[in-house]
């Protein structure tokens, strides 16, 4: 566990790719003793090796850094065993870390640990059903795909929990998943592990699954989705090259059944997520959306029964709950929204706040979003004046008596388009003299300061100004962004 979390794909990824892989103690105890053995084959180790994802995952790794495969076709664990061969796995040892999961009281980090890692199960489950419902010959590499594109995710949970805490807390709350992890993370989780991979000599294809180069983006998907609304007709969609290409591409089902898993695992089987990529793959399969439903509940039972590591409920069991598609009469647990989800949702209910009102709304979302925050103002821009609509933290007669509509650069470029900036130190020095006249008394030479501006209607702009004698950090200067943002003109 770590105290202070890296910001950053670089920072994730320094972090992240000397780990060692987590590893059942008993599974490594086992791996040591067969090795030892003479009378042991590798096709006795099958079963031990196939039993822990990170061990197989290692051994398939090895497999592709010392013999790398030409054709890009991802082999099983099995086939890469027989390729490292058994000095080869004892060469690995050193690289996996041992846990015991079957202690009384798991600590926090190994219970997301392992509920991650049957989530990735299910998904990989649930892909390699679609796969042999399509005839496509592939079905066992497409489990052993879907499984490890979650290798990261994996180590993110064991090593940095409480920022993956962090970003799980902000989805259920409505935050979009991608947003969130920028905000938290300050990169992708996707390309966090497409990095990772290069770096672990992953074979090709668990990289491919992450590229639109072999999966569609968010448009293609779109327009797969729209044609499963015509089950009749989906043999004319072929006279789109790319979609031809993309559906008979069996990295879809490894795609669409990770988006699946999670997303049910997150938010149950009833979310309105769920059928858009239901529909994507019933376009692919040519079916009926209730049978790939069907398949996608007969794979989650399958793997609470293959793949069920205690980590969490199984997927399966929420099937058996009477009230899951009942809609009003099934009490969901209440998860109380982020202020700037709560920010947007206020705006969305009404579209006719004036600026003052937008204003207002937007400083409540400060307070609780940027708490490094010590002293924040925000003005109305309008007819060529300035003036203060809130303020909190400073002396309100100080704030009364400084001249804000006074010539000054930086107000000037605030007020003629949307901008933001974060300055402190030498920056901020150099910058005061371009700030409204008197303004520098309330600057402190520790200060840091955030000024962010947008048009809020047709002739009127607020102007924000977050000062804090300690410091703002990248998440702050993120979520300031993102309120300015909503209180735009036109945005909803």
């Amino acid at each position: 566990m770590i105290d202070k979390s890296p910001s950053g794909l670089n920072e994730w990824l320094h972090f992240l790719k000397n780990k060692k892989f987590p590893v059942r103690a008993v599974n490594l105890a086992r791996l040591k003793t067969q090795i030892k053995r003479t009378e042991d084959t590798l096709d006795g180790m099958q079963a031990n090796i196939a039993s822990d994802p990170l061990l197989a995952f290692a051994i398939l790794n090895e497999a592709n850094r010392i013999i790398p495969n030409k054709n890009n076709e991802i082999k099983t664990p099995f086939h890469a065993a027989a390729m490292v061969g058994m000095n080869g796995i004892a060469k690995l040892l050193s690289h996996f870390a041992p846990y015991e999961p079957n202690t009384q009281k798991k600590p926090p980090h190994l219970v997301a640990f392992l509920s991650e890692i049957q989530t990735s199960y299910e998904a990989a489950t649930i892909a390699r059903h679609w796969s042999i419902e399509k005839l496509t010959s592939q079905e066992d590499d497409i489990f052993w795909i879907t499984l490890f594109r979650d290798s990261a995710r994996w180590l993110l949970w064991f090593y940095a929990y409480p920022t993956m805490a962090a970003l799980k807390q902000r989805i259920q709350q409505g935050e979009k998943a991608s947003q969130a992890e920028l905000n938290i993370l300050g990169c992708r989780i996707d390309e966090l592990t497409v990095h990772l991979c290069n770096h672990w000599h992953t074979p090709n294809k668990v990289i491919e699954s992450f590229l639109t180069k072999h999966i569609p983006n968010a448009k293609e998907l779109q327009a797969l989705a729209h044609l499963a609304n015509h089950p009749d007709e989906l043999p004319g969609f072929t006279e789109d090259k790319r979609l031809t290409i993309l559906v008979n591409n069996p990295l879809i089902f490894s795609y669409c059944a990770n988006k699946v898993a999670h997303e049910a695992s997150l938010m149950r089987w009833d979310s309105k997520n769920l059928p858009f990529f239901y529909r994507v793959v019933a376009t692919v399969m040519h079916k009926r959306l209730s049978d790939i439903i069907k398949t996608a509940h007969f794979a989650s039972t399958e793997a609470a029964t293959l793949f069920n590591n205690g980590g969490k409920i199984p997927l399966a069991q929420q099937l058996l709950d009477p009230d899951l598609y009942l809609g009003k009469t099934r009490s969901k647990p209440k998860t109380s929204l982020s202020p700037i989800a709560a920010l947007k949702k206020a705006l969305k209910q009404n579209k006719e706040y004036d600026t003052k009102q937008k204003t207002g709304l937007a400083l409540k979302a400060i307070k609780q979003a940027i708490p490094n925050a010590q002293h924040s103002i925000i003005f109305k821009h309008s007819n060529n004046k300035t003036a203060p609509m809130y303020q909190f933290g400073y002396n309100i007669d100080v704030i009364k008596a400084i001249q804000w509509s006074a010539p000054s650069s930086v107000f000037k470029k605030l007020s003629d388009k949307r901008s933001a900036i974060h300055i402190f130190g030498q920056k901020l020095d150099n910058l005061l003299k371009d700030l409204p006249h008197t303004s520098d008394q309330i600057i402190d030479a520790n200060s840091h300061l955030i000024l962010a501006s947008t048009q809020t209607s047709k002739d009127e702009t607020a102007i924000f100004w977050l000062e804090t004698r300690t410091e703002f950090n990248e998440i702050d200067y993120k979520n300031l962004k993102q309120i300015v943002s909503l209180i735009s003109h036109n945005i909803l």
